[in-house]
């Protein structure tokens, strides 16, 4: 059987992006380092030079998810506009980006959340999604458009509550189209009158 030659560095992007299809068509439980390597076209002794286990592909699986996500949110933020509304805006349109890598990519969603994202350099705290998040409701806070005292906090809450909605919609629970309550539900309870108003034209 012929081998495809790769660059340095280039074999270990192959393996990862193999593996990164192989769990959006099926899930991570079924993914192997030596399938991957197999469908990859190299020998799985080159396939561990890069990456001692599957656990340390299926954390570089992790953090592509993440990618894909910071990526989907800042998309969603591109939009102009600096005004109250387009700040109040800008926090829909992250839930959104949000719930919908969930219900677009949903086995990938959930591996990039899974116990493979301890093996991996990321987590909520240190992704560029969560200090988009975080931008955004020191942005409505500068404003004056959060209720007093609600910004301590509030980008976990925020977080574990659309987490919590894409979880409970995957799995059946609670329809997609929920997602407008959901969010008019986050803004009756975060935002000043004034927000509020603006929120809900």
């Amino acid at each position: 059987m012929s081998r495809t030659r790769y660059h340095h560095g280039a074999l270990a992007e192959a393996l990862v992006d193999v593996a990164v299809g192989q769990v959006r068509a099926q899930g991570s439980e079924r993914v192997t380092l030596r399938g991957v390597a197999q469908a990859v076209g190299v020998s799985p002794s080159a396939a561990y030079n890069h990456f001692a286990d599957k656990d340390a592909l299926l954390a570089a699986v992790a953090l592509r998810g993440q990618a894909e996500l910071d990526r989907r949110i800042g998309a969603a933020l591109a939009a102009g506009g600096d005004d109250d509304a387009a700040a109040i805006g800008r926090l829909r349109a992250i839930a959104r980006a949000y719930i919908g890598f969930a219900h677009d990519d949903p086995n990938l969603f959930r591996h990039a959340f899974g116990p493979h994202l301890k093996g991996a350099a990321g987590g909520h705290g240190a992704s560029e999604a969560y200090a988009m998040l975080n931008a955004v409701l020191d942005d409505l806070d500068g404003r004056g458009l959060l209720r007093d005292g609600a910004r301590p906090g509030l980008d976990l809450v925020v977080w574990s509550t659309v987490h919590g909605f894409a979880g409970i919609a995957l799995d059946g629970l609670c329809a997609w189209e929920a997602a407008d309550e959901l969010l008019n539900g986050m803004e009756r309870a975060m935002l000043t009158a004034a927000g509020l108003g603006l929120a809900l034209r």
